[in-house]
C-alpha cells in the first residue's frame, strides 16, 4: 500500500513532554481489492489498513523512515521487513488487497541487533496475525531518538504498514514481558511519567495529536475525570485500558432518551485508537440499531448501515443541545457522540448504485457495529462480555492514558483547537491531576453535506432533515433485514472495508 506523503507535525512542546501529530489516512490515498475468501466481515475487517490513525517515525541509525498505526490496543511496536512474504509475493499483494510502504532493512542501520529469532507472534482480534523476530534499534519519535528498543520485525505479514503499540509491557506479545516504549520513555529520562494524551480530533480533521507525558487543557471541555483501568477480560489483570461503562443513552432532537439495555451494570470497555470503527456485544447493537433504523446486511458484508441524512446534523453546531447524540457515561464522565460523528459516507465517492439492497437509497457505514459477527474468532473471549471502543468514539474525547498510576482520564473533546496550553505531567505525582478546560466548544468546523438530500424518520420519531428545507417530505426506515446480490459488492465494499479495522491486541499468542 503506497501512502500519500503528509509532512511530519512533530515538535517538543516543552521540557519532558513529547508531542507528534498523527494523521489521518482515508481511503482515497490507496487502492485495494478484496480477497474472495472467508466471509465478507473478516474480509473487510483484516484486510484494508486505510481509515486510521498514523505516525510518522524512523527506525536505525541511520534513521529508515517508517509510518506506523497508532494503537493503544497493543504493546509492541513492529517494522515490516524488506523481505516479507507479502512484501515479495504478487499472488499475496492480490489475494489480501494490499502492499508494502515504509519497510525496514537492518543491514542498513549500524545499531540493528537481533534479539530473538522467529520470537515475535501476535494476533489481533480480527484474526489478522504478524510474526518475525524480535530485535532493538534506535527508535526515534518527536525528534527524540529512544536507543535500543525493542521490536518485532515482522516477515510475515497480511498488512503492509507497522504497528505503533503504546500499552502495557506485561501485555507485549513476547513469552517474557520486555521493557517496551513506554517504560523506556521514562527509563531514558525522555518523560517523568508512563502517560500520554490523545487528541483525534473532529471526524473531517486530517490529524490530531498524542502527547506523551502531557495534558493540553486546551483541547477538552470542562473537567477531566479519573476512571480507574480495570482487569483485562483475558488475562485478569491490569495490561490493557479497559475500564467500566455504566450505560449507553440515545438523546433525540425532542428532548426524549432512550438507554441502550446492558446485559450488566458495568461493562469492561476497551478504549483503543488502533480499531477504527466502534463495536458493541450483539444484543446491545441490535437495540442501538433499533432505535436508529439501522440495518445489518447480513448477506454480503456483515456491516450495518445507516441512512446519510443523519448527516443533516451536521448544520447544526456541536453545541447545540438539539443535535442527536449517543451518550456513553463512565462512572462521573459521560462522553456525549454527535451521531454525525457516528456516519461515515463511505460511498460518496462512487458514481454508480450501491451494490447492497437496503430499505433506504443513500447507504452510509455505522460508525457503531456489532461483535456478533466475530463470535467465530479462536480469541477464547465471547463477543458479549466486552465492549470496544475505537476512533468513532475516540475522536469526541480527549483521553489520558496512565500506565504509571493505572487510571483513564476522560473528558469531552473540544474539536478543531487550535490552541495550546500544556500541563508538564510529573513524577511525583500520585494521580492523574484534576484539571479543568475550556468552557464550552471553542471552533466549528465547516458542515459536511450527504450526499442525498431527504430526511429519515428514527425510532423516538424525530425526523432529522439533511438539508435546511422547510418542508422535508419524511422517509420511514424499514427494517433491519438488508440483502444484497452477492459477489459483484466487492469492490465498492472495498470502500467501506477501509474504515473497519481492528487493531487491539486482545489476545496474544
Amino acid at each position: 500500500m503506497k501512502i500519500a506523503s503528509i509532512p511530519l507535525l512533530a515538535s517538543v512542546a516543552a521540557a519532558e513532554v513529547l508531542q507528534l501529530g498523527i494523521n489521518k489516512i482515508a481511503p482515497g490515498h490507496h487502492t485495494s481489492r478484496l480477497a474472495r475468501r472467508a466471509t465478507y466481515i473478516e474480509n473487510l475487517a483484516n484486510n484494508i489498513t486505510g481509515g486510521g490513525y498514523y505516525a510518522d517515525v524512523s527506525v536505525g541509525s541511520p534513521p529508515q523512515p517508517q509510518r506506523m498505526v497508532l494503537d493503544t490496543g497493543s504493546s509492541d511496536i513492529w517494522v515490516v521487513a524488506y523481505n516479507a512474504d507479502l512484501c515479495t509475493s504478487q499472488r499475496m499483494q492480490e489475494y489480501y488487497g494490499d502492499t508494502c510502504s515504509d519497510v525496514f532493512t537492518p543491514s542498513k542501520s549500524s545499531s540493528f541487533e537481533l534479539v530473538d529469532r522467529r520470537a515475535f507472534s501476535i494476533k489481533y482480534l480480527d484474526g489478522t496475525a504478524s510474526t518475525g523476530d524480535y530485535i532493538t534499534d534506535d527508535f526515534s519519535i518527536a525528534n527524540t531518538t529512544i536507543k535500543s528498543l525493542q521490536m518485532g520485525y515482522a516477515t510475515k505479514v497480511v498488512r503492509g504498514t507497522g504497528i505503533l503499540g503504546i500499552g502495557f509491557s506485561n501485555h507485549v506479545a513476547a513469552a517474557t514481558p520486555y521493557p517496551n516504549i513506554m517504560d523506556e520513555l521514562v527509563k531514558q529520562n525522555i518523560i517523568p511519567t508512563k502517560a500520554y494524551s490523545l487528541y483525534l480530533n473532529d471526524r473531517r480533521s486530517p490529524e490530531g495529536s498524542i502527547l506523551f507525558g502531557g495534558i493540553d487543557t486546551e483541547k477538552f471541555i470542562g473537567n477531566l475525570e479519573v476512571v480507574p483501568i480495570i482487569k483485562d477480560i483475558s488475562s485478569g489483570k491490569i495490561s490493557s485500558f479497559t475500564v467500566d461503562l455504566e450505560g449507553i443513552t440515545v438523546a433525540y432532537p425532542n428532548g426524549s432518551k432512550a438507554d441502550i439495555k446492558m446485559p450488566a451494570a458495568e461493562m469492561p470497555t476497551l478504549l483503543d485508537s488502533g480499531t477504527t470503527l466502534s463495536y458493541l456485544p450483539q444484543a446491545m447493537a441490535e437495540d442501538l440499531f433499533e432505535d436508529l433504523g439501522a440495518v445489518t446486511d447480513f448477506k454480503t458484508t456483515g456491516l450495518t448501515f445507516i441512512p446519510c441524512d443523519y448527516l443533516g446534523a451536521n448544520s447544526r453546531p456541536k453545541s447545540d443541545p438539539q443535535t442527536l447524540t449517543i451518550s456513553f457515561t463512565f462512572g462521573n464522565k459521560t462522553i456525549r457522540v454527535p451521531v454525525q460523528e457516528m456516519v461515515l459516507d463511505v460511498f460518496a465517492d462512487y458514481d454508480g448504485p450501491v451494490p447492497i439492497k437496503l430499505p433506504f437509497d443513500n447507504a452510509c457505514l455505522f460508525g457503531i457495529q456489532s461483535l456478533g459477527g466475530f463470535s467465530g474468532q479462536s480469541n477464547g473471549i465471547a463477543s458479549a462480555d466486552f465492549l470496544l471502543l475505537g476512533d468513532t468514539f475516540l475522536r469526541s474525547a480527549y483521553v489520558v492514558y496512565d500506565l504509571t498510576h493505572q487510571q483513564i482520564g476522560l473528558a469531552q473533546a473540544n474539536l478543531n483547537s487550535t490552541a495550546s496550553k500544556i500541563v508538564e505531567l510529573r513524577a511525583e505525582d500520585k494521580s492523574i491531576p484534576s484539571l479543568t478546560g475550556v468552557p464550552a466548544q471553542q471552533q466549528q468546523a465547516s458542515p459536511t453535506a450527504s450526499k442525498t438530500a431527504g430526511t429519515t424518520t428514527d425510532k423516538g420519531g424525530n425526523v432529522v432533515t439533511v438539508t435546511a428545507s422547510p418542508s422535508p417530505s419524511p422517509s420511514n426506515v424499514a427494517g433491519r433485514s438488508g440483502r444484497a446480490p452477492g459477489s459483484d459488492s466487492l469492490v465498492i465494499m472495498a470502500a467501506a472495508g477501509a474504515f473497519a479495522v481492528l487493531g487491539g491486541a486482545l489476545m496474544v499468542l
